[in-house]
């Protein structure tokens, strides 16, 4: 008889594409003065810094006035085994890469007793066959466009909160990872691992959420810790990509949108632009003269834009939900 078993992973393990960590002058040592620049002042050393970007992202910083390290690196540094991102389970191994380019010698063990994040990409990647759809369904839920500002930059699909205070700002982009790894920005990278097509058919089909953290903070609020050390960020058990999306898209029911010609116009109008109220607003305005004022003209646009976000809102909030909390379903045989 067969049956089906529901497992659900409600405590996903927290996964970072980028980490700035600042910790004591004495985690660092052995620096190579050929790889590193100096900045001296009086005769005297202040700070020597090591910046690459390929074939993945680097950089350290010896500030002796301050005494402090600071270390800013990306997944890449795990090579083959980038497909982890950087987590609670692999920060050493990240650490003990950076040591064996042979730049300088950090000591991992006082880098992970005292140091602090202070800047991270929290990411999540997840399989789905429509980059498109999706983004298409995620811009129609969001309805407040005033609190939430929603485009495309190139490929990629931001959601970013309009407010003015920097501690509050939150920015979520969506892009197709396969695709991204492809350009050719990452073909150092993809030529230093030692399997490049294992490492890109991992990716295939995977859309990366990404949100960027860029203050202590933005790290305390969003990941629901007290304190920003290396232990703290990495083992939150929060789920900051599911709840700004949460917030984001409303969830509320009202009545479907009515049947009349105009609503009708204005949602094959809304269709044809993506559902993008940028891209209604310019097209309108090559049809509308300079005296009109193009806000009125937009108000029954951005009312049917909110309605429509009303109705399908619960499906996509499913839909992400699902994706964001890895809800696993498990089939299996029962004799």
């Amino acid at each position: 008889m067969r049956i089906i078993k529901k497992k659900k992973y409600e405590n996903v393990v927290l996964k970072f594409d980028k980490l700035k960590i600042i910790s004591t002058i004495d985690n660092i040592k052995n620096i190579n003065e050929n790889e590193f620049q100096s900045i001296i002042r009086d005769g005297i050393i202040k700070e020597q810094k090591l910046s690459i970007k390929s074939p993945y992202s680097l950089y350290i910083e010896a500030d002796y006035t301050e005494g402090e390290l600071v270390i800013e690196f990306t997944g890449k540094i795990l090579k083959d085994d980038y497909p982890s991102l950087i987590n609670k389970d692999n920060i050493r191994i990240c650490l003990s890469n950076i040591n064996e380019l042979g730049f300088c010698n950090l000591n991992i063990d006082g880098i992970l007793s005292d140091g602090e994040v202070v800047k991270a990409d929290v990411c999540q990647d997840v399989i789905h066959p429509d980059y498109k759809d999706l983004t298409k369904s995620i811009r129609a839920g969001v309805a407040n466009f005033n609190k939430y500002l929603v485009r495309n930059i190139g490929d990629n699909f931001i959601i970013e909160k309009n407010v003015q205070t920097k501690s509050y700002k939150r920015r979520l982009t969506i892009y197709d990872k396969q695709q991204e790894l492809e350009r050719a920005s990452n073909r150092n990278f993809l030529n230093c691992v030692e399997d490049k097509d294992k490492l890109l058919s991992s990716f295939n089909g995977t859309l990366r959420f990404e949100m960027n953290l860029n203050s202590k903070e933005q790290l305390r609020q969003c990941l629901n810790i007290t304190d920003t050390s290396i232990k703290s960020v990495l083992c939150s058990n929060s789920k900051p990509l599911w709840d700004f999306l949460d917030k984001a898209i409303t969830d509320k029911s009202v009545e479907t949108v009515s049947g009349n010609l105009t609503d009708l116009k204005n949602q094959l109008l809304l269709e044809h632009c993506d559902y993008d109220l940028v891209k209604v607003e310019a097209l309108l305005r090559k049809y509308c003269s300079q005296k009109t004022h193009i806000s009125q003209v937009m108000k029954p646009y951005r009312a049917l834009a909110e309605k429509l976000s009303n109705n399908l809102t619960p499906s996509v909030k499913q839909q992400l939900r699902n994706l964001l909390m890895e809800i696993v379903i498990m089939i299996g045989l029962l004799l």
